[in-house]
């Protein structure tokens, strides 16, 4: 590898040159040929002049030879003229001894925006076309200069650092550029900036550094950022880049060039969400899943077809009719779960040039029944007495066919040796007094997931119920009582909520089911919680409870418009009022066709929701909180590629939260499995083996290949300087290597030459 930088860097029109530097001849050939032009003819009286000459021979020679180097001078400095040569700045530094080696970094976007497919091959393939020129041009221009490559999804960790290009090391580094491929990871540009100046903080050799940032600069990555405040009063310092100013302020040379090579106009449909919709997954039972569909294309689309898998049972496809030009939709699926334990749901539209935002998962718990605790204010041996005989009997009737509910009964003053973790949902009919300590296991079994029902009747003390559940909207109730209404011609349903999950089947335009004929003759009066600020409750309450007003669901047609059913999110869980009993004793509701299907809606969706995790995406770590006196510490890990790819044995570590699982390794979007031993000894009637399903989804920011343009990107970098190239037929001049051309100097010398030719001619010619 050569050492040295040539002080000449080149000739923008070489041919030219070496065609004017082969005119240098011309003047030799002239003097050599005017040497032969007379015939010597010798006689008497030329021998004196000819003693003259010989005494004046050496200073005449001379005096041609001058002439004869002005004219070829002339000739080589128009050739180099008309060649235009020019120097580089590494060039005049070797001449004075200097050292102007740059670490060129490029921080190479890999992304999943980046698979883009074209019609030439995908986005990230273009920026590795990129990279690779510059690299010839650095290895031809800058020999010296060494080379670092930077994955923005692992900015951290670079894949080349501090090569020189020499022969066998840029086959090296080309090889590993040809390997890299896109992943399906996102980006955020503050960690890449981040990382990039830690690579150069670590090392210190470094003085010069000229960064390469190639990407496809989606808009919701770099001008849609969110940044400090603070930062906004550092002028050229604020934003993202920050990082990086202040290492390039510590007497570093630091020069930045943005290579985008998106897509222009890229289409792109893409799955961006999935959700259950509400309630508890059961076993046999149908549940209801919600997709978000993005069409991030300039124009309409018509005709999708949306296709649901669960585990391996295919639904019929839902179609979408027309999705407007950068619209989103949302769409309801019913789907069926035919067994309990943890399920894969998959939502998938047909694949497109991105096809891996084309498919989203869902890992669910499906419970084999759901199981609700009945607290009897009221009980009685005779059961149409009994407070919660007739609910018990509509969440759990007779037959072969399994309603999918499984009830326990307990008196009140049972609640109190109770263990409410174990239930699903906690109904709470006529109960006259609750125990301090049952209060606060209740509003704990709130917070953490789970559903409450309250049944009023007439052992409830309104102040009671105020104090121990309302709270001045710090409890869990859904309203502040007041008095019982007392209607003595009979009130009726109101259906105020008809999209409530528990009114669907029957709120029908026109009540068929003759809801609204239903008699009621005693319920409290109330008045729902609104999202006022709390200022009596505590910080945990407060933060659980903000933002989340009641939602009437039903009314009275009297004439206050009383609430009948009013509900209310409480952190992770549901609380429902109903303002009537439970049993006959104020209403005729039980009687009614309609209470069966009501109660068994509503209490499936008050029930602690099925367990989907927190949403996992590409790049993150699946953490798994493992309970030591249940479970070994080792488990195993099953990628979405299994059986293809082999299990892992992971052991659990412990932290603040107890004992933790933790796998890193979410490379590609899918479901991981994660298979539990149970510890020996730990009865269980079926099996030693608990497999838990975490999903794993691409960042739909991904899909939306919206690029900045060159104005965007200045806004949002602030007054830091750096040189924007669009695409990668414009990367001349990118490696940073500003050329000067010499061509005036070269003229005004050559002017100088011939003056000096033609003074000196015509003064020697007069002498002699």
């Amino acid at each position: 590898m050569s050492t040295g930088v040539p002080l000449l860097a080149a000739f923008v029109s070489p041919a030219l040159f070496y065609g004017g530097a082969a005119a240098v001849a011309a003047p030799i050939l002239i003097h050599l040929l005017a040497r032969r032009r007379f015939k010597r003819i010798r006689w008497a009286a030329m021998d004196f002049l000819i003693d003259a000459e010989r005494r004046n021979r050496r200073r005449l020679r001379m005096e041609e030879w001058i002439l004869l180097a002005l004219r070829c001078l002339a000739v080589l400095l128009i050739a180099l003229m008309i060649g235009r040569p020019f120097f580089k700045p590494a060039g005049s530094a070797a001449v004075w001894g200097g050292s102007q080696r740059t670490e060129r970094v490029f921080v190479l976007d890999d992304s999943l925006s980046m698979a883009y497919e074209t019609a030439t091959g995908t986005v990230f393939g273009r920026a590795k076309q990129a990279v690779r020129s510059l690299i010839e041009t650095i290895r031809r221009d800058t020999p010296d200069d060494t080379v670092t490559i930077i994955r923005m999804t692992d900015p951290t960790t670079p894949v080349e650092s501090g090569t020189f290009l020499d022969d066998a090391q840029t086959q090296e580094l080309l090889a590993r550029l040809d390997a890299m491929s896109a992943t399906q990871r996102s980006i955020d540009p503050s960690r890449v900036i981040e990382g990039v100046a830690e690579v150069l903080e670590q090392n210190s050799g470094i003085t010069n550094a000229a960064l390469y940032f190639i990407s496809d600069f989606q808009r919701g990555d770099w001008v849609e950022v969110d940044v400090d405040p603070s930062d906004e009063e550092d002028g050229a310092e604020s934003g993202i880049l920050k990082p990086l100013v202040a290492w390039g302020e510590e007497d570093r040379g630091l020069s930045l060039v943005l290579i985008n090579v998106c897509e222009d106009d890229a289409a792109n449909l893409a799955v961006t969400g999935m959700s259950l919709e509400a309630g508890r997954l059961v076993a046999g039972s149908s549940g209801r899943l919600r997709a978000q569909v993005s069409n991030y294309t300039s124009r309409p689309v018509s005709n999708l077809e949306l296709k649901l898998t669960v585990g391996q049972r295919g639904h019929p496809a839902q179609s979408i009719r027309e999705l407007g030009a950068n619209q989103s939709a949302s769409v309801e699926l019913e789907a069926l779960f035919p067994r309990a334990g943890f399920e894969t749901s998959r939502v998938e539209l047909p694949p497109d040039a991105l096809p891996a935002d084309n498919v989203r998962y869902l890992a669910t718990d499906v419970a084999s029944a759901i199981r609700v605790l009945l607290v009897n204010g009221e009980p009685s041996s005779d059961s149409f007495d009994d407070e919660v005989s007739l609910l018990a009997t509509a969440l759990r009737p007779e037959g072969e066919v399994f309603s999918g509910n499984e009830v326990v009964v307990v008196d009140e003053t049972e609640l109190d040796d109770t263990r409410l973790t174990s239930f699903h949902a906690i109904v709470l009919a006529n109960v006259y007094r609750v125990s301090d300590p049952a209060v606060e296991q209740l509003e704990r079994f709130v917070r953490r997931g789970g559903g409450v029902v309250f049944f009023l009747g007439d052992q409830v003390d309104a102040d009671l119920y105020n104090t121990a559940f309302y709270r001045d909207g710090a409890g869990i109730l859904p309203a502040a009582l007041s008095e019982i209404v007392r209607a003595p011609d009979a009130s009726h349903l109101i259906v105020a909520d008809r999209l409530h999950p528990a009114m669907r089947g029957v709120s029908a335009v026109g009540d068929p089911l003759g809801i609204g004929q239903i008699p009621f003759f005693e319920y409290f009066g109330c008045t729902p919680w609104t999202d006022e600020p709390i200022v009596t409750a505590t910080e945990e309450v407060q933060s659980s409870n903000v933002g989340r007003s009641a939602r009437v669901v039903a009314r009275f047609d009297d004439p206050n418009e009383s609430p009948a059913i009013v509900e209310r999110v409480v952190g992770k869980g549901r609380v429902v009022l109903v303002t009537t009993s439970a049993d006959k004793e104020w209403h005729d509701w039980p009687a009614h066709p309609t209470f069966l299907p009501i109660m068994m809606e509503l209490m499936r969706h008050a029930a602690r929701l099925s367990d989907v995790g927190v949403e996992q995406w590409v790049g993150g770590s699946i953490e798994i909180p493992i309970d030591p006196a249940l479970y070994e510490p080792d488990a195993i890990v099953r990628t979405p590629a299994y059986p293809n790819e082999r299990e892992v044995i992971v052991t659990a570590s412990a932290d603040d939260r107890g004992l933790v699982l933790k796998w890193e390794h979410t490379e590609v979007a899918g479901v991981y499995q994660i298979l539990l031993k149970q510890r020996t000894g730990i009865e269980t009637s079926t099996v030693d083996e608990t497999t838990r399903l975490v999903a794993v989804n691409v960042d739909p920011q991904e899909s939306n290949l919206s690029a900045a343009d060159e104005d965007e990107l200045r806004r949002a970098m602030g007054d830091t300087p750096f040189e924007y190239i669009k695409g990668i037929d414009n990367l001349s001049g990118a490696t940073g290597e500003k050329r000067t051309e010499f061509w005036r100097l070269l003229l005004i010398v050559a002017m100088i030459v011939l003056m000096m030719e033609q003074g000196l001619a015509w003064r020697w010619g007069q002498r002699r």
